[in-house]
């Protein structure tokens, strides 16, 4: 009998401490941060180290991105900060340009307000052209960057071939513009599966980028391939980038890097769709985690 009570006062434990764990993004409470012109930035935060994550999600979605990067170092010796983009997720969506300076602005108005001095940037996608952007704008903020299958924008010097990926490039922004936004979404929603992309990574991209505001989809596309931002400069701080060969990426994609990164470490993933933080949580983890003491020796 003392063995049977034993059992249930241990599940008992196990079920109180769950109760007290907070156990997804949804439920950390929100915080907003008041940018210059008075747009409102939705964020939570949680923990507290001498590292600093601040996560920056992609085009369409949102902070709920970053679930299993949460779960997986919920409890590490570290702050973590979850952005909803201006235009995006919980945050305001004012009828503005959405440049990479104004995403940019963002993140340092959310790092103030927690009197943050220094962050490890961690972008996906889109996020990772905003983060190269914030370490541009203000340089003595980031410690390092992580990059999630980043997008960037490379115009060749060749006239002929300059036109080209111009002709490409305005094609591809032209369907975020007007009625058929949404739909033009869904289908790009279609394109960034891998062949083992499962089906609730599919749906919540489905859930959330097609809903997109066509004036903030557009501006953020059209904005995000503006040349000025393009112009090769080298990033000089510790960085990390994941990729996936399903996003297309050339053969020569680490070579490309080269030019971009001064210190960075490269990884490549042959089977996962475009959101690898979501289909290959464990093994993205683990690589920022093995990361972790190298950029704890970088002035924080």
């Amino acid at each position: 009998m003392k063995k049977v009570y034993y059992f249930f006062a241990i599940l008992l434990i196990v079920a109180l401490s769950a109760c007290s764990r907070t156990s997804t993004i949804a439920d950390l409470p929100s915080h907003y941060a008041t940018m210059e012109d008075g747009t409102k930035i939705h964020y939570k935060s949680v923990g507290d180290g001498n590292i600093v994550l601040l996560f920056v999600h992609g085009f369409g979605c949102d902070m709920q991105v970053w679930e299993k990067q949460y779960e997986g170092f919920e409890g590490d010796p570290i702050q973590m900060i979850f952005v909803d983009l201006p235009g995006y997720g919980e945050s305001d969506k004012p009828e503005t340009e959405y440049t990479l300076s104004y995403f940019s602005q963002a993140l340092k108005t959310v790092l103030d307000s927690l009197q943050v001095s220094k962050a490890v940037l961690v972008g996906h996608s889109l996020g990772t052209a905003v983060c190269r952007q914030f370490i541009f704008d203000y340089p003595a903020q980031a410690v390092a960057l992580c990059d999630i299958d980043g997008t960037y924008c490379f115009y060749p010097s060749n006239p002929t071939a300059l036109l080209k990926y111009k002709t490409n490039i305005s094609a591809f922004v032209d369907g975020f513009r007007g009625e058929g936004c949404e739909q033009y979404i869904k289908d790009f929603v279609e394109s960034l599966q891998g062949p083992f992309t499962p089906q609730e990574i599919v749906d919540y991209a489905m859930s959330t980028m097609p809903n997109t505001p066509e004036y903030v989809a557009s501006s953020t596309m059209t904005n995000l391939v503006d040349p000025d931002y393009w112009t090769g400069e080298k990033i000089n701080i510790p960085s990390l980038i994941i990729c996936t060969r399903a996003s297309n990426i050339p053969a020569d994609n680490k070579q490309i890097m080269d030019h971009l990164y001064n210190d960075f470490t490269y990884v490549e993933f042959d089977n996962t769709g475009h959101f690898i933080m979501m289909e290959d949580s464990g093994v993205v983890n683990n690589l920022i985690e093995r990361s972790y003491e190298r950029w704890r020796q970088t002035e924080l």
